[in-house]
């Protein structure tokens, strides 16, 4: 029961540091698969953040829903834009322009999908077009997503019963479907893999997490989950397990693993939600793995070009240099990233239109002029906008806690 409680307490507060580390894992299992080691399930990597994604926008849906008895869809779809548009546009254009410089073919129909957020049905029905967009496949699955579940949740938000078992049945409906196409219509294993309807079921696992622990749902089951820090061990057993069952049989990872794994991930989020401040689980909560899966968004965007681009200009070299200089490149161009284009836009998610004209107005003034009435007033600025801040649906004043604000 102790521990259920400890579950319960880290729940309530504001901010969950596991998560950052659970994006630190994901985003490297992607970066190592890329970097040559195929043994390492880079694609359970895109299946853990799909799972942490559709708990996370849930967990603060219910939240704002919970304060306001709504949720306000303009407000979400103005801060998808900010956090998702930015880098993910900025990225593009940089791998157009190396692209081009470097007199290599542009993969047009590749980029252009990508740019409307098509490129995981461009996967689908092309799988073996494989370039610098290819890993785009699942930013567009979660695009379409946020597309569709803040309508889904406003339509049965009024009653979390109802929302549950809406959710339910929608993964339900998505199992049935995968087994359908793949042993009714024998359909590529690469459209089962990118296509929103087949993968719509691990968002949703990760949502309907969100719902049952918010309803504080399933007691028993999280006591036994949480009963102490081993559990995780079981956890992970089990999925290496169905991992290396699902790299031998095609049929078991399109019907059964990625209906079974998505669960096992939820249970895993749980458990590191209680344990990651004690124990061998601490590591989630080192500083610099929570600062590094902050950006874990832009390490995703820019890890498919510098596993390519480091690798060959260091051919010759021997791999044990290659791979820790491939990584610290990508890092780096990550933070650049992060600092350069998704900090700045992020700044802006609490701010109003006449907000965001006032603090571009005065930003420009201060970098021109110099003067210390301008870097003053834009000083003042900044100061005004913490007095009131959003995080991610939620509008908070000073007083309110430290909330998640990252993917």
């Amino acid at each position: 029961m102790e521990n259920l409680e400890l579950l319960n307490r880290r729940l309530s507060s504001a901010h969950l540091p596991a998560l950052d580390g659970l994006r630190f894992i994901a985003v490297f299992l992607v970066i190592f698969y890329h970097c040559g080691f195929e043994a390492v399930p880079g694609g359970h990597g895109v299946m853990l953040f799909f799972v942490l994604s559709g708990f996370l926008i849930t967990w603060l849906m219910l939240k704002e829903n919970e304060k306001t008895g709504t949720i306000s869809l303009s407000g979400f779809f103005k801060r998808r834009v900010l956090r998702i548009f930015p880098a993910f546009y900025a990225y593009i254009a940089v791998t157009l322009i190396l692209l081009w410089l470097s007199k290599r073919d542009l993969p047009w129909m590749h980029a252009l999908s990508s740019v409307f957020y098509l490129s995981n049905y461009f996967s689908a029905f092309n799988p073996e077009s494989n370039n610098a967009f290819s890993h785009t496949w699942s930013l567009a699955v979660e695009e379409q997503f946020y597309l569709f579940f803040p309508l889904f949740f406003l339509l049965f938000c009024r009653s979390l019963k109802r929302l549950t078992t809406a959710i339910c049945a929608v993964i339900v409906a998505a199992w049935i479907w995968r087994a359908v196409l793949v042993f009714g219509f024998e359909v590529s294993g690469g459209y089962v893999y990118t296509s929103f309807e087949t993968r719509i079921d691990q968002l949703l696992t990760g949502c309907v997490l969100a719902v049952v622990l918010h309803r504080k749902l399933l007691a028993s089951m999280w006591k036994f989950a949480v009963l102490n820090s081993l559990m995780p061990v079981l956890t992970l057993s089990v999925l290496a397990l169905s991992v290396f069952v699902s790299y031998r049989s095609l049929e078991y990872k399109s019907v059964i693993g990625f209906a079974f794994e998505p669960v096992l991930m939820a249970i895993l989020i749980v458990q590191m939600i209680t344990f990651s401040g004690s124990g061998f689980w601490k590591l989630l909560e080192w500083e610099s793995v929570k600062y590094v899966g902050t950006f874990s968004y832009s390490l995703y965007l820019y890890q498919q070009l510098t596993t390519s681009i480091v690798p060959n200009r260091l051919a010759g070299v021997p791999f044990f240099i290659q791979l820790p200089v491939t990584i610290a490149v990508t890092i780096g161009v990550a933070m650049a990233s992060f600092y350069l284009i998704e900090t700045p836009f992020l700044d802006l998610k609490s701010m109003t239109l006449r907000d965001v004209i006032s603090y571009n107005r005065l930003k420009l003034t201060a970098m021109f002029t110099r003067s210390n009435a301008s870097n003053e007033a834009l000083a003042g600025f900044l100061a005004k906008q913490k007095a009131s801040r959003t995080i991610d649906g939620i509008t908070t004043i000073l007083t309110e806690p430290k909330s998640e604000s990252n993917k």
